[in-house]
């Protein structure tokens, strides 16, 4: 029995391995999600423009109540400066003649003008 030696006590570190690991993976994540939405923000100005200049250009008028709604949504996205804002309140209080009603029969020709010179606006 005096041959027997007691143990050797060996340092466990991989519990502060693995915490280093998920803070170091954490911090790693959040990098590059803060530079993916910087690039996406920065290259989707331009191009969210260009969408939803065109979603609002090509509305189908023959459901004229989802033409409304998405005129309305689409005309808010693009009124970004002073002069797209006073043209779209214009357009707004005549779109909100027929958000809720329950059934269009048929759009006048006064909504029609004011989307045209909305349309204009946007494209100068």
């Amino acid at each position: 029995m005096k041959d027997i030696k007691p143990f050797i006590d060996i340092t466990d570190i991989s519990f502060y391995l693995f915490i280093a690991t998920i803070i170091i993976g954490l911090i790693l994540a959040f990098w590059v999600y803060k530079k993916a939405y910087k690039f996406a923000i920065e290259h989707c100005k331009i191009d969210c423009d260009k969408y939803f200049l065109y979603k609002f250009v090509n509305v189908d008028w023959s459901n004229p109540k989802k033409a409304v709604y998405e005129v309305t949504f689409y005309g808010r996205l693009l009124a970004r400066n002073e002069r797209r804002r006073e043209v779209f309140l214009q357009l707004k209080k005549h779109l909100d003649r027929y958000k809720y009603t329950r059934e269009i029969e048929h759009i006048d020709e006064e909504l029609i003008n004011y989307y045209n010179l909305y349309k204009q606006v946007c494209d100068e």
